[in-house]
């Protein structure tokens, strides 16, 4: 957070300069809050996920997750993967802002979770797949039909359409595309 000492003495000597400095110290302590790099005040965790889907064929794992809470941009989602339900030794998988992923792990037998987080924010709650946590076993060689796309970054999970990552930027505020 951005302070100025001696901001307050020039209130009544030059107050056209106070009024311009106050906003610019407000501007950057907004911008800075916004983008989760406030030391002083750090971002609070971002509502958990709802779910956690997965499937896996021939080697190929699949996650899905589903987010309906609103978000500001910046939201990064993460899956976990690991050999025991109790996640002693996870594997982090960095999925950015998009709510799927799609990975070729061989044939093995893995506990998933997934959660999310803002740059600067602790990470959410995870929630796993299934409760308690069920195993997915990997399969084969070949990989399985691709689970539903569930957007990314802002967009809802009802806009399911691709290119637009953490939302459309005008300005004002992030807008959502319309669907075809």
């Amino acid at each position: 957070m951005l302070t100025v000492a001696q901001i307050a003495p020039l209130k009544d000597r030059d107050p056209y300069l106070y009024e311009t400095l106050t906003k610019i110290v407000a501007a950057v302590n907004a911008t800075s809050q916004s983008a989760g790099v406030d030391s002083s005040t750090p971002s609070p965790a971002p509502s958990p996920i709802a779910s956690v889907t997965v499937q896996a064929a021939n080697g190929w794992f699949d996650i899905s997750i589903t987010d309906p809470s609103a978000s500001r941009p910046g939201l990064f989602y993460f899956a976990e993967s690991d050999t025991a339900p109790s996640f002693n030794t996870p594997r982090v998988y960095f999925m950015g802002a998009t709510r799927n992923l799609y990975t070729q792990l061989g044939n093995q037998t893995l506990y998933w979770r997934a959660y999310s987080q803002y740059i600067g924010s602790t990470p959410s709650a995870p929630i796993s797949f299934g409760s308690p946590p069920t195993a997915v076993v990997g399969g084969g060689t070949t990989g399985p039909t691709p689970l539903p796309s569930t957007g990314s970054g802002t967009l809802p999970n009802g806009l399911l359409r691709g290119g637009n990552g953490f939302g459309i930027n005008t300005g004002a505020r992030i807008t959502r595309p319309t669907v075809l």
